[in-house]
């Protein structure tokens, strides 16, 4: 698939999630703004990653490339926006390690392999789409800082940056395990590289070709009730009740 129609497809979903939350039947809220949980907490991330080989114009003759699984593990924090939010309902923001792997080779058998090793940062703003009590679609936009902590390959001139910088798009659909416990499995990819910049592209470009990063994402989030000692959120304006009540959120 070509990266048009990868964007095509992210944003579509995007776009339809942060419309039709307004528009379903009411349901029986993910969260209840009644006092009882903070806004915020953490939640870890284990997951894969994947690097799709894309075709290039300018590919060389008889060159084959393929793409090898890596693994992330990603730890943060969330802070859910005041009565679940508008069109973005909570943001987070998170630390971890991922492993980008591939390989090229020729007709001769002469084969190249790279597996870079990342500590990352990363900042996203969730949009949920409630589906029934316990299940709904999460679409998020986000940014990932990624400092190359070591690499092995053959030398070549062309490879990713020691800091990469890139705006990505996620999407994920969740599940309420129980009250205080969800579960989002999601899959992510950048949608531009503002550094290494290549006149907008969103692929990374390793020896001779291009890949494109694919981060699948299991996410494990809790919610964490008041202490004795905590006070309860307080909402000042009283406009914010007609909004919550087109909001699945609560």
């Amino acid at each position: 698939m070509s990266k048009k129609g990868y964007f095509t497809i992210l944003l579509t979903i995007f776009s339809f999630t942060g419309t039709c939350q307004f528009y379903s039947k009411k349901k029986t809220p993910l969260i209840n703004f009644n006092g009882l949980y903070r806004m915020q907490h953490f939640y870890v991330s284990p997951g894969a990653t994947y690097m799709i080989p894309q075709s290039s114009p300018s590919e060389i003759k008889d060159l084959k490339k393929r793409g090898r699984m890596g693994i992330l593990l990603e730890a943060g924090a969330y802070y859910i926006f005041e009565r679940g939010g508008n069109v973005f309902n909570y943001m987070d923001y998170g630390f971890g390690f991922k492993r980008l792997s591939g390989s090229q080779f020729n007709d001769l058998d002469e084969k190249n392999i790279f597996k870079q090793n990342y500590l990352s940062a990363n900042v996203n703003l969730n949009n949920i789409w409630q589906l029934s009590n316990k299940n709904f679609l999460q679409s998020s936009i986000g940014a990932n800082m990624d400092f190359k902590i070591s690499e092995k390959e053959q030398p070549t001139p062309n490879t990713t940056d020691k800091l990469i910088f890139s705006c990505h798009l996620k999407i994920g659909y969740g599940f309420k395990i129980k009250k205080t416990l969800f579960i989002i499995p999601s899959i992510e990819t950048p949608f531009i590289n503002i550094k290494k910049w290549e006149q907008g592209k969103s692929t990374y470009g390793i020896f001779d070709s291009r890949y494109r990063p694919i981060l699948i994402k299991l996410r494990f989030i809790w919610l964490k009730k008041l202490g004795k000692g905590d006070c309860p959120p307080v909402y000042t304006n009283p406009e914010d009740d007609a909004r919550n009540e087109r909001n699945y959120m609560q």
